[in-house]
This record gives C-alpha cells, structure tokens and sequence, in this order.
C-alpha cells in the first residue's frame, strides 16, 4: 500500500496515528496530544492546459519508475513501501504483490480527514446487513469483525469551466381537442366525446452559458460504489499527517481522461439548462455544441472505510463515507426469503380476485 507515513510522539518518540476522534495525533503511550498544523485557506485551482503542456513534456523524457502494487481483481494501485513485499487489497481481499509503475506527477494538493472512526464504521456495517429483509439470516448475523475493515484515501480531480453552449431543436406544446366517438354498452351504441391531445412542435435556437465548479470525478478505476455526498467545503491542504494510520491510491484515471468524464457530467447539466429555456411542455434537443474555457482542476483526496466479506464461498465487497458513514456495497440475497414474498404476493393477488368476482 502507500508507503507508510511515521510520525514519532515528540515526548516519547513513539509511533503515532491519526486520530479521529480528536483529531490530532495522540500519542498511545504517553497521552501527548502532537498538533497537526492545519491550514484551512482555499485550495488555489491549478490551470488544466498549462499542466496538461507539462505533462507531455514529461511524457517524451525517459520514463521514472516506482515501486507500486497493483490489484489483479479489481485494478487499484497503490505505492508500496519497499520493505513490504505483499500485502490484501482492501477493496477486494484479493493478495497483491510488488511491481513497478509509472511515476505520478500531479500530486495531491488537499484533502478531507476521516471524521468517522473504524468502530463506527463497523457498527454502519452492522446495521446495513441487519437493514435488508431479504439478506440471509445467517448473514445478518456475520459480525463486522469477521472482515478486514480498512481506512483509506481514494484519489479524486474536480474540475472548474466556464461553458458556452449552442444548440438547436423544437418546443412542444399541448393542446386539446374534442373529438366523438362510438362505444359499445350491453350491446347498444353509444356516442360520447373525449379530449384528445395533441402537440404543436415549433422549432427553436438558442445559447446557454453557465459556470461549473468542482465537477468531481473519481480518479481510480477499484470502486464502482458512488459515495459523492462529500463536504468539499472543509477541505484542508494536503499534510501526510492526516495519513498516519492510514493508506492511500494513486490515481490511475489520468488527468485527460477524467476531463473526458467530467465533461459528460456538465453536459447533462447543460441539457437540462436548454429545456428549461426552451420551455413549453415538451423538448427536443437536436444538436449541441458546447464551448469549454478557464479549464482548472485540483487533485484531492477523500476517506473511506474498505472491505470484502466472503459469504458462502463469494465475496462481497462495500465501502463506508469517512465524513458522513454513507454506505454502498455489495450484499448475497436468499432465495428463501424472496421465493416466501413471492408466492405470499400471488396469495394475496388470489384472493382479492376470488372476492372481486
């Protein structure tokens, strides 16, 4: 994993961890409280085309190279520190072992420090498995403590834009008419009138322009749970000792490559902006040309709580907000359980028939 960030107590020089409960790093021997100088000032946006220049210049010198670990199931990597040979992935439990990976340049310039401690985290867990009616009752009982419950920093960008966007498509609108028809009742005809809806297309142009800040996407490819209820407010700047503790993924979603993302992000924006100018009770969009300018970004980190559980021979695997203890994951169903709901749901519809006849 990350190489691991030691911190000596400055009483007794012991090894210190991050502490989320205060906050600080307290030392478990002595009790010494070791302050962790924060700084609280805006994260200044980094100039997306400049580093972008910078970036293919360090692409054509020759290649530097790190000792990383990569995960063979699910793909996240991370910087591993040379004295460690092996180690699980926390994402999947899979094993991973050392290899050499590109350098990465763009560093992290802020991030948001873990407010929800393991053992909170493990009674969310808890309470997720014992949520679920149709979760095994064998595995409501699966305690936190059988899994692996790992903290960790996943790699994000945000990106900032100023969008000009034109577009051009049609604005429907309803309108009634009234119309006679014929029916059949105990055999008789019957005349009677119904309100028909129609809709008047009318062809429309125009130009939106909005300003986008902290598009955030995801920066790794390990995780496919969306947990992005995230606090970006109270980001700090980046200080490894927030680590202490803890590990960390390098990014592996390049810099370009989550522009692509985050584009397609503003875009739904920038549609639903259009429709609502365009108005009336109906929208087409027939083509879009959007204009991006003032492109800046910022490389961050955000915590998690990550684990797999096998149940059953299977692994599941979920994660845990650190700011918020949000959940999302991965759960077995029991056939049991659905097959009973299913036919106490075909008994009801039975019987409500046999009394509506």
């Amino acid at each position: 994993m990350n190489k691991e960030v030691i911190f000596p107590c400055e009483q007794c020089g012991a090894k210190l961890n991050f502490s989320v409960a205060t906050g600080e790093l307290k030392c478990p021997y002595c009790s010494h409280i070791n302050l962790i100088e924060r700084a609280f000032t805006q994260v200044v946006e980094k100039d997306y085309n400049r580093v972008i220049a910078t970036l293919k210049n360090l692409s054509d010198a020759p290649s530097r190279e790190i000792t990383s670990s990569k995960c063979p199931t699910c793909a996240a990597v991370f910087d591993l520190h040379e004295d460690i040979h092996a180690s699980e992935c926390p994402f999947c439990g899979s094993a991973i072992v050392n290899e050499t990976a590109l350098y990465r340049p763009i560093k992290a310039q802020a991030l948001l420090p873990f407010k929800v401690t393991k053992k909170e985290a493990r009674e969310v867990f808890k309470s997720w498995l014992k949520s679920h009616w149709f979760a095994p009752d064998k595995l409501k009982r699966y305690g936190a403590e059988d899994s692996k419950l790992e903290g960790v920093y996943i790699p994000y960008w945000t990106y900032d834009a100023s969008t000009f966007s034109h577009y051009t498509g049609r604005r429907g609108d309803k309108y009634y008419e009234t119309v006679s028809k014929q029916r059949m009742i105990n055999g008789r005809t019957e005349l009677y009138t119904e309100e028909e809806e129609h809709i008047n297309w009318v062809n429309v142009s125009g130009n939106v322009s909005h300003d986008f800040d902290d598009v955030l996407v995801m920066a790794t490819e390990s995780l496919n749970q969306s947990l992005l209820d995230w606090d970006l407010e109270n980001l700090v700047d980046y200080d490894e000792s927030f680590l202490s503790g803890y590990e960390s993924e390098v990014y592996s979603v390049e810099l370009d490559v989550g522009l692509v993302q985050a584009k397609n992000i503003m875009e739904h924006k920038i549609r639903a902006l259009i429709k609502r100018q365009i108005g009336g009770d109906e929208q087409e969009i027939n083509a879009l040309q959007s204009d991006y300018s003032d492109i800046t970004f910022k490389h961050i980190l955000l915590p998690i709580y990550a684990s797999a559980f096998t149940f059953d021979s299977k692994t599941y695997s979920y994660v845990i907000n650190g700011r918020n203890g949000d959940i999302s994951g991965e759960r077995p169903y029991s056939v049991v359980k659905i097959s009973a709901a299913v036919i106490v749901g075909l008994a009801v519809v039975a019987t409500v028939y046999y009394f509506m006849k």
